[in-house]
């Protein structure tokens, strides 16, 4: 079966078909569906937060989803080394950024973007706070997630998205 047959069987992701071999399956499927999945009782993802939230702040809410489809493209690059190593990584990356750890053979680019997926993850979680209660703003958080979350993602060398050429933007 391809990735995308049991992602259809089995209702998830394409993503998360792709990484159903990693051990601690729980761990993953919240990184890798971090602007999907449900965060709290109230059933808000990131995506669908934004979209509230993009009613009155479109800009930020544009630059932070850049941001989001920059991060799970690389982590999709990755899996190779993940499915080698998840559990190592998964543990490297929790812990706080030291520079050259013990876990030489690991690629430092790999670790990094799953930290990058924490600070993604926690303005989910801010963002569907917000749209749930609907009182104070998130936008300080967006704004800080935006400038950590871009200069981690440029210092890890994670390609810009390149904009569609207006003349092949689908019409109807």
């Amino acid at each position: 079966m391809t990735p995308q047959q049991v992602a259809d069987h089995l209702g998830i992701t394409r993503l998360q078909a792709a990484y159903a071999d990693v051990v601690d399956r729980r761990a993953w499927d919240e990184l890798v569906d971090l602007a999907e999945r449900s965060r709290g009782d109230d059933d808000w993802s990131l995506r669908s937060a934004l979209v509230r939230y993009a009613q009155p702040e479109p800009a930020r809410v544009a630059a932070l989803l850049s941001l989001v489809r920059r991060w799970d493209a690389a982590v999709h690059e990755a899996l190779p080394a993940l499915r080698a190593a998840g559990e190592r990584y998964l543990a490297a990356a929790s812990g706080p950024a030291t520079g050259p750890d013990d876990e030489s053979d690991l690629d430092p680019t790999v670790v990094g973007l799953l930290r990058v997926g924490r600070d993604l993850d926690a303005v989910g979680d801010a963002a569907a706070a917000w749209a749930v209660a609907r009182e104070g703003d998130p936008g300080p958080d967006i704004d800080l997630a935006i400038e950590r979350v871009g200069a981690a993602l440029d210092d890890l060398g994670v390609a810009e998205e390149q904009p569609v050429p207006r003349g092949m933007r689908g019409r109807g």
